[in-house]
């Protein structure tokens, strides 16, 4: 069953969610007609994913073949444990996490200057220090580059996110989550509370 309350309603809130991140998984159908799932780096720019690669490979043919596609992303911030909440069952045990789904249209760059606009934004995910020329479809010293990778852009139809903080929770187990989280003090754990607490805000539950 589907889970209502973790549910975005706000696109804006998937649309930080993809700015964030530089890392998710692109699904299609191979050209052998079975399902294909990719990894890659993408950006997220003017409202649509781009993502690089060779101009040949299992990727390029699957999506000529059809340009339908499911994109992920996803981030698992914190494990919680059962006792949390339960010093007896197993059942509580669960993963807080956000993810974004995007379905749409895959089509191929072919402007050179959308081209270097996309490589830009990418590499300043990866590369925010800069240490490089800009990317810039009329410097010659690119020319070759950008007419030898190939550059796509996936079109969002459907955009859908999910983002569990423990929204199913009563006001008491959220609160023993957060004291657990604090005492735990994991890597990321400060973080996870602030989702906790922010969507405990949007979708309150109350005591129960």
């Amino acid at each position: 069953m589907r889970r209502k309350e973790f549910k975005v309603s706000e696109p804006e809130q998937c649309e930080a969610f993809l700015r964030e991140l530089h890392d998710g998984v692109l699904t299609f159908i191979g050209s052998d007609g079975w399902p294909k799932a990719v990894p890659l780096n993408y950006v997220y720019c003017d409202q649509a994913i781009y993502f690089h690669g060779s101009k040949q490979g299992e990727k390029m043919a699957g999506l000529n073949n059809d340009p339908r596609a499911e994109f992920v992303v996803y981030q698992a911030h914190a494990f919680i444990p059962s006792y949390f909440t339960d010093p007896y069952l197993a059942c509580p045990a669960t993963v807080f996490f956000r993810s974004v789904r995007i379905r749409g249209i895959v089509a191929q760059v072919e402007d050179p200057a959308e081209k270097a606009t996309a490589l830009a934004a990418l590499l300043r995910n990866m590369q925010p220090e800069g240490g490089h020329a800009p990317i810039d479809a009329a410097d010659s010293r690119y020319e070759s580059s950008l007419r030898g990778v190939a550059v796509m852009r996936l079109d969002p139809d459907e955009m859908t996110g999910k983002f569990k903080f423990g929204q199913n929770l009563s006001d008491k187990r959220r609160d023993q989550v957060v004291e657990k989280l604090c005492e735990r003090n994991l890597n990321g754990d400060a973080a996870t509370i602030k989702h906790v607490r922010d969507s405990a805000l949007k979708c309150p539950i109350g005591d129960s």
